[in-house]
């Protein structure tokens, strides 16, 4: 899991280096697509995260 959501950091990052592009005028044709692919793909990873954290405490009940 850390590994995922270290890669999901470095895709955050560039998110930021084309919002900078963006504000410079710069063409991202295919940014929100990739943004939206981001976004579902950070909701997979928290879904992920939270069955395994109440997998945890259901064991430890």
């Amino acid at each position: 899991m850390f590994g995922v959501r270290r890669q999901l950091g470095w895709a955050g990052s560039n998110v930021n280096q084309i919002a900078k592009a963006l504000n410079s005028d710069a063409d991202a044709p295919h940014f929100a697509a990739a943004l939206a692919d981001l976004r579902r793909a950070a909701q997979a990873v928290q879904r992920a995260a939270d069955r395994i954290t109440n997998r945890r405490e259901d064991e430890a009940a």
